[in-house]
């Protein structure tokens, strides 16, 4: 195929501006904080860390390093960054809340709104620059905090001996084989099961008063799951109230059939797989998996179907399923994690939220493992506490010491109601040196030294040799030794390096096959601005793509035309966003 001269390539990049401005009318939904949400979100699952934007890279390679079974599959929501924490989605009053007691919860008062609403006693309305902070997923990719992102779909490979540890010495000690047989009927893991009720009504030796059966006007009645606990007082009344409902009579027909409702049916299977989704709920009506390809849903799916409000939840809840992952020694067992991955984010994580700054000190982040709170004390020793304060806040180091670190630390009292601002001081503590990592630290890099997911750059496909947009003629020798690579026009270029090009041929095993190099629909063996524009020009019917090229614009699995979606992906491509593979 002939090259682009000067004029066509001017013609087609004025065209590209023009479509441009038109395509937002049918592929972008403006954000408007006075006008709800409309439209809908195409999504789609890829597998491998190669799969993921380079801003995940690094972490996740290290988290690979760490544990070589793991295996991490990137969630492509389809939603803009700045859609997600709109005041429409997220950033709504009271949908996310973070517990504060001035007496003993350090908290910045940057965290919590200025509309200083409660929703259960003392959670108050988060900032949306902590909503901001917790939805970042890349501010959870440590050996801990990834659990939140677990996938909870399965857990066929989880063993009783698994259970029996995680739950040992705890009220749920007596109730394992019910677990087992309530994770069997709802196909889900066991260990989900377990930290869910950890973390609902506690890890104790004694059994909660919702798991009695002798609760104040619900004799009789169970509820592992705080299921119908909603916000405010008198909460566990309204759980009990739902169970008398449920007819959760006997504590075996609770724990399993609450596992069926609350956890698979209400959400596991409505595509809520991780602990992640339970809060934020991005994902559209069903559990969307790889080989499904893109599916499109209506935003009327989105963001109202959300387990808890306590925005912190994802992390604790990681802590403890990390916690039960270690002491069943299964740690390093195959586990996949699936992350969320939205439209144009920011190219760093986003920061967590501080009135401190450097001329307070040299900043500090609380990099304890889990997200349990940390004692500040009133000097260098184990006596005595200032208040908790959270894993990931920020303090400003003063005196840095081997075992110990002066800080400054920022906290809110109390709300103005007049002003609707928080009023906070600036106060002095001592911290363990072990639980603080300086403010901009990187993990080591292990993106050359880990499996960074498929690396297959071609695949055969009927009488197609189908090719990523890098792929050279040496990569196809690589696969295929006897391979002789020709381009369109006959030049062989076998021996070489040169890229391969939509149209060229690949003779292997004594088949000839035609190239098709994913989104090269020119052949020029390029993926770059001529390829877009040529696909919107396709779109709008003023050019026309066949054989071959038309399949090199298909970036879909399944799909048999070119389409909007494919446009997207093309573009996210061309930006760095997200690389098309096969």
């Amino acid at each position: 195929m002939k090259k682009f001269g000067v004029k066509l390539i001017s013609f087609i990049l004025i065209e590209t501006i023009i479509f441009s401005i038109l395509q937002v009318f049918f592929l972008y939904k403006k954000v408007d904080a006075a006008v709800p949400l409309s439209g809908s979100y195409t999504q789609h699952v890829t597998s491998g860390i190669s799969s993921f934007p380079e801003s995940y890279q690094r972490k996740l390679a290290y988290l690979k390093y760490l544990h070589p079974n793991w295996d991490f599959k990137a969630y492509y929501t389809g939603i803009n960054w700045s859609e997600v924490t709109s005041s429409n989605a997220e950033n709504k009053c009271k949908k996310n809340t973070i517990y504060f007691t001035s007496s003993d919860t350090i908290i910045d008062p940057l965290a919590l709104c200025i509309c200083g609403q409660t929703g259960d006693s003392n959670y108050y309305c988060a900032s949306a620059k902590a909503v901001n902070y917790y939805l970042d997923p890349r501010n959870f990719l440590d050996e801990a905090m990834v659990f939140q992102f677990l996938d909870l779909s399965s857990g066929s490979d989880v063993s009783r001996d698994a259970v029996s540890k995680a739950v040992q010495g705890t009220y749920l000690a007596q109730y394992i084989d019910d677990i087992m047989t309530a994770a069997s009927e709802a196909k889900i893991n066991p260990l989900h099961i377990v930290a869910t009720i950890f973390q609902e009504l506690g890890k104790t030796s004694s059994t909660p008063a919702a798991i009695t059966g002798s609760y104040p006007g619900y004799e009789g009645y169970y509820n592992f799951y705080n299921y119908g606990a909603t916000d405010g007082a008198g909460a566990t009344a309204r759980a009990m109230a739902k169970a008398r409902d449920m007819g959760w009579n006997n504590a075996r027909t609770a724990l399993i059939e609450g596992a069926k409702t609350v956890l698979a049916n209400n959400y596991i299977s409505a595509g809520q797989t991780t602990k992640y989704f339970y809060k934020f709920d991005v994902v559209g009506n069903e559990i969307l998996t790889e080989s499904m390809g893109s599916r499109t849903y209506n935003v009327s799916e989105f963001y109202s179907h959300q387990y808890m409000t306590n925005l912190r939840d994802p992390s604790s809840q990681a802590g403890t399923l990390y916690d039960i992952y270690v002491e069943s020694g299964i740690l390093d067992e195959n586990l996949t994690f699936v992350i969320p991955v939205y439209d144009s984010m920011p190219s760093q994580a986003v920061s967590a939220p501080t009135t401190l700054t450097s001329s307070d000190g040299e900043l500090y982040f609380i990099s304890t493992q889990k997200n349990g709170s940390l004692n500040v004390r009133p000097s260098a020793s184990l006596s005595g506490t200032l208040g908790k304060i959270y894993k990931n806040a920020i303090v400003a180091v003063t005196q840095y010491g081997s075992d110990w670190c002066k800080v400054t630390y920022c906290t809110a009292t109390s709300y103005n109601s007049g002003s609707r601002t928080w009023n906070y001081t600036k106060k002095t503590g001592y911290i363990s040196t072990e639980y603080l990592t300086k403010v901009g630290t990187e993990v080591p890099d292990y993106t050359g030294q880990v499996d960074m997911g498929s690396t297959a750059e071609t695949e055969i496909s009927g009488t197609n040799l189908v090719a990523t947009p890098t792929v050279k003629a040496s990569d196809i020798k690589s696969q295929y030794p006897d391979a002789v690579i020709k381009r369109a026009d006959g030049t062989d270029i076998s021996g070489t390096a040169d890229l391969v090009g939509t149209g060229a041929t690949v003779t292997t095993g004594g088949v000839t096959y035609t190239v098709v190099k994913l989104g090269d629909v020119n052949g020029d063996a390029e993926v770059d601005v001529i390829d877009l524009a040529l696909v919107k020009r396709y779109l709008i019917g003023t050019t026309t793509l066949t054989n071959e090229y038309l399949k090199a614009g298909i970036l879909q699995n399944g799909n048999t035309n070119i389409d909007v979606v494919d446009l997207a992906l093309l573009k996210r491509h061309l930006t760095g966003a997200q690389k098309i593979s096969l």
